[in-house]
């Protein structure tokens, strides 16, 4: 099975991104120890400031072009979805 960095890098439509949080959480359950950000608080804290920090320094993505809306739609409805 591909690391996760690996999965990252493969990600080429929605199968693969699900996929890819399915694995995430999977993760998280099993290995909680490896996770220093252990909370929905300081999980969406420390993602906001990874992309505050690391976006002006990361020439492999175009920051233009990303869809914030439908990224956002996709935190929110976690928070609501049954």
């Amino acid at each position: 099975m591909k690391n996760m960095v690996e999965q990252i890098d493969s990600i080429a439509n929605m199968d693969d991104f699900l996929s890819f949080v399915v694995q995430l959480a999977m993760d998280a359950k099993e290995h909680p120890d490896e996770w220093v950000n252990t909370t929905i608080t300081d999980y969406l804290g420390q993602m906001a400031s990874w992309l505050d920090d690391y976006s002006a320094f990361d020439d492999t993505t175009d920051w233009e072009k990303v869809d914030y809306r439908t990224f956002a739609k996709i935190l929110y409805m976690g928070k609501i979805y049954e």
